[in-house]
């Protein structure tokens, strides 16, 4: 079927959010500052640009802090780009997006123990593979750099916990616009985040000039316009094409790394990425599909 001009520039949009989101990993690794720094700077400087544009357009939504909800999912996100952040800086970049992108199957997992949605045979074998892709990877790393062994299990990590984030705030999402959603949820995050350096003893201050300008651009690229492309495509496009398109980001940006970072590239990252891939293609194809009969059936 022939796609009309809005639809194609749709697309297009939504292929542009994916790639300016594939340079965060790059970004963060040319950052000389602790990770807990790195991650407070960029949910800071996000919630301050989003600042006057909610209290002009929003400031009806400020009731909504007051629900513990987006506190707790606030919470999940510190942690989450913590653990991520974290998992950049100590393995390879391509490592680091290909477990992060794990973090649907964790989704899948999350529907079938808290939800009761059934799990189709496709997508346990999907899971099965990313599996199987994740043991390939972990395994070399653990007998070559326990380091980057570490950094992989962080990336792990930042995918569940992104998955929490998700599962736990999508009934908030449901009751409230983005823009004032993703506000409230971001100063949650950069309050416990801010809590979280001071605990750790670190310091705001102190760092090169060149690396707070890779945090802002950090801040304004992939976090601030990157994931609001994603999210207002979802209007637009189906769910299943934004969550396939997503998988596109540890693609380019393990270009990216070898091209801009000079990283090299093993392979049993490449086996292991393949599968992993695959497995989370397979495994949202066949939810998908499961979904569809479903809506089918109802109407």
């Amino acid at each position: 079927m022939k796609l009309s001009e809005n639809d194609l520039k749709i697309y297009i949009i939504l292929a542009i959010g994916v790639f300016i989101i594939s340079f965060s990993g790059i970004i963060i690794k040319v950052i000389t500052a602790p990770a807990l720094v790195i991650a407070f700077y960029r949910v800071f400087i996000t919630m301050i640009i989003l600042t006057p544009y909610f209290f002009y357009k929003y400031s009806n939504s400020l009731k909504y802090f007051l629900d513990i909800r987006p506190a707790l999912v606030g919470f999940l996100l510190a942690l989450h780009f913590y653990a991520w952040i974290s998992a950049v800086q100590l393995t390879n970049v391509a490592n680091a997006v290909i477990f992060i992108a794990i973090q649907p199957l964790f989704t899948l997992l999350m529907e079938y123990l808290f939800a009761k949605e059934d799990i189709r045979k496709g997508a346990i074998a999907g899971v099965g593979f990313a599996l199987l892709g994740s043991i390939i990877i972990s395994y070399s790393d653990f007998h070559i750099i326990l380091t980057r062994f570490y950094g992989d299990m962080l990336a792990v990590l930042a995918a569940f916990l992104a998955a929490c984030y998700l599962f736990l705030g999508r009934s908030f999402r449901k009751k409230i616009k983005y823009i004032p959603y993703i506000y409230i949820v971001y100063t949650y995050c950069a309050f416990f985040l801010f809590i979280f350096v001071l605990i750790s003893g670190g310091s705001f201050t102190g760092y090169s000039n060149i690396s707070y300008f890779y945090i802002f651009l950090l801040a304004l690229g992939p976090t601030l316009i990157g994931h609001s492309i994603l999210n207002l495509s979802i209007r637009y496009v189906p769910a299943t094409i934004v969550s396939l398109a997503i998988l596109g980001e540890p693609i380019i940006t393990t270009i990216l790394a070898l091209v801009i970072l000079k990283e090299t590239l093993t392979g049993a990252t490449m086996v292991g990425g393949v599968l992993i891939l695959y497995g989370i293609f397979r495994a949202i194809n066949t939810n998908q599909k499961k979904r569809s009969k479903i809506a089918s059936k109802e109407t």
